[in-house]
């Protein structure tokens, strides 16, 4: 059940969406979400199809990858190699997953998922594709779902690393190509990691994979991904930590914080299923997040407890720091309070080597999550400037997106990406990569960005700069489904799941969540509007301000805490009202007292 009673009344401060904010049009965003959506099937490992290799003399890749004589060719490549790394596989699907249940309707059908639309029309931009019925997004995710399907062979062997990324940086080559290289550049039989001491990457998959088996139309992919789900997270409760892979993912990067991915397995398991057992598992992983720890923080691949920290409140009402210290007030801290002068979430770091677009794409998602699961929409200018940003509404008119030239933004023309050059030359160095094929100058993904420079680098060996990578794409495109839910929604297409028990459970906790805020109000003075009046005290909220009254005019006392309990201001009056300016943002404990009575408001988001 919700806690958050005070939520109802922030959307009569906050900014809606606007028409023609930052000079972006809905086509445009339509446009960006196509283009970073199919990004992911430019990742594509196995069989395919790959978008980017139709054409070459090798458009498949890692066909014959075994682990104990299973198959567990697939799922989607790391970055711009192709080596397979299961800590930002599975970060990057559930991400992708969660964000196509929770914003359906900003998701569109604009192609075909084996890209047969754009061979026959010869034409990769997106006026090429044809809709068959099937949302963009979801065909994306059903690839990687069914390589995590391979992945989780029983609860003792769960794959999480295929190929070496050391032999894999050798050439400067597409997947098809290293397949037949020696071992030793990366080509097969690659090194498979399948029993790793990791409770995170598992845990991650069995989200992703608990998501898919409540949102896919196929009612035998859906039981598919049920099982595979399970198997993975029962996997996931016998191992701990992350898996350490060379110096590209040291488990050391997760500062011990790994709980989160079967803390968030056991949340999805429990949202699919109803079964309370999995919310009992999910309680114990809870307690054991040290959300203090992570919390000064980006989001990323190595801190999901941003994400557990909203699932966990809104959907079991669990509280890290105690019932003062919602998630509100968490995500402020990191991401507010953290701006530019124009309300950019880059002031924590922005120069090369930082993977700086991290930070606006993160903060974006994890408030289109807060918003949809509380009903806020004081958060969707913020959402969308950062977007903008992203997509070149900026000072440089620098997009960070790969082939996004919309209003004239300069989009990144180098990014290191080997499929993106369709190289097939084993002898040619990565400074020495041709052009791209025209079709591959939409490749969709985000760089990793510079914040402190005006022009992008032109150099594709500058990784730092110029790598493009799944969990870069995933929180981006959580947040453009949003904004296209809110702005450009497509109400239903063919296989939408019309899910009537989920219907009804919402229906259900709306419900419930109602009946709290109006017990909350009696009991405790909590301020969800503009004003609330108890039987001595009334409360009235301003834009910036509180003004608090005492109905029998007697002098009384106001005490105001921060949610960590530190008393921040106080005053008294001789009976008449107080206007009180707030002297710092987020949640406040507003504690009144006259001789007689004593009354506690929450107020948040002065």
């Amino acid at each position: 059940m919700l806690k958050k009673t005070f939520l109802a009344g922030l959307a009569v401060f906050g900014l809606a969406f606007t028409e023609s904010y930052a000079g972006l049009s809905d086509d445009d965003y339509i446009e960006a979400a196509w283009m970073t959506t199919r990004f992911f099937g430019a990742q594509r490992s196995g069989q395919g199809p790959n978008w980017v290799l139709d054409g070459t003399n090798n458009p498949t890749s890692f066909t014959n990858e075994k682990y104990n004589g299973k198959d567990v060719s697939g799922g989607w490549f790391d970055c711009g190699d192709h080596v397979m790394f299961g800590q930002t596989q599975g970060y990057s699907s559930y991400v992708l997953a969660v964000s196509f249940a929770e914003f359906t309707k900003g998701f569109y059908d604009l192609y075909t998922g084996d890209y047969t639309d754009y061979k026959a029309s010869k034409d990769y931009t997106r006026k090429g594709g044809k809709p068959n019925g099937v949302r963009d997004l979801l065909e994306e995710l059903r690839y990687e779902a069914n390589f995590w399907v391979k992945a989780a062979i029983d609860e003792n062997n769960f794959v999480t690393v295929k190929g070496n990324g050391k032999q894999d940086h050798n050439k400067w080559v597409t997947a098809g190509v290293m397949t037949k290289l020696g071992t030793g550049d990366g080509g097969e039989p690659r090194e498979i990691k399948g029993n790793a001491d990791d409770a995170y990457t598992p845990g991650m998959a069995a989200a992703m994979l608990a998501v898919m088996a409540r949102i896919d139309p196929d009612e035998s992919a859906r039981e598919k991904y049920l099982k595979a789900a399970k198997t993975a997270f029962a996997y996931a409760k016998k191992h701990k930590g992350v898996t350490n892979s060379q110096e590209f993912y040291e488990s050391s990067w997760w500062n011990g914080v790994w709980e989160d991915g079967p803390f968030l397995a056991a949340t999805e398991l429990y949202r699919t299923t109803k079964d309370e057992s999995y919310k009992t598992e999910a309680k114990k992983y809870w307690d054991k997040i040290d959300f203090e720890r992570n919390s000064y923080t980006r989001f990323s691949y190595s801190d999901a407890s941003p994400l557990s920290y909203i699932l966990g409140e809104f959907i079991f009402g669990f509280y890290p720091l105690g019932d003062l210290a919602g998630v509100q007030s968490y995500l402020d801290e990191m991401y507010m309070e953290q701006t530019d002068s124009k309300g950019i979430y880059n002031k924590e770091t922005g120069g090369a080597g930082k993977f700086p677009t991290r930070t606006p794409a993160g903060g974006a998602f994890l408030y289109s999550l807060y918003s949809k699961f509380a009903k806020d929409s004081s958060y969707d200018e913020a959402i969308e400037k950062n977007v903008a940003y992203l997509l070149g509404d900026n000072s440089n008119k620098k997009s960070y997106v790969v082939g996004f030239t919309r209003n004239g933004a300069n989009a990144p023309t180098r990014p290191h990406h080997r499929g993106y050059y369709g190289n097939e030359d084993a002898g040619r160095d990565v400074n020495a990569a041709p052009n791209p094929p025209e079709k591959n100058k939409l490749l969709g993904g985000m760089i990793a960005g510079d914040f402190t420079s005006g022009s992008h680098s032109n150099s594709t060996a500058q990784w730092q700069v110029n790598e493009v990578c799944l969990d870069l794409n995933a929180p981006l495109v959580g947040a453009l489904g949003y904004i296209l839910s809110k702005k450009a929604p497509v109400e239903k297409v063919d296989s939408d799941v019309e899910d009537e028990e989920e219907k009804k459970r919402l229906e259900e906790e709306e419900r419930k969540k109602k009946e709290e805020e109006e017990r909350k109000k009696k009991e405790e003075g909590i301020v969800s509007g503009r004003i609330l009046k108890t039987n001595t005290f009334s409360l009235i909220r301003n834009t910036s301000s509180i003004t608090i009254s005492n109905a029998n005019s007697a002098p009384f006392a106001v005490q105001i805490f921060g949610v960590s309990g530190k008393l921040e201001q106080e005053l008294i009056s001789d009976g008449h009202s107080l206007n009180i300016g707030i002297q710092n943002k987020g949640l406040k404990i507003i504690k009144v007292s006259s001789k007689n009575a004593t009354k506690t408001f929450k107020v948040n988001g002065i």
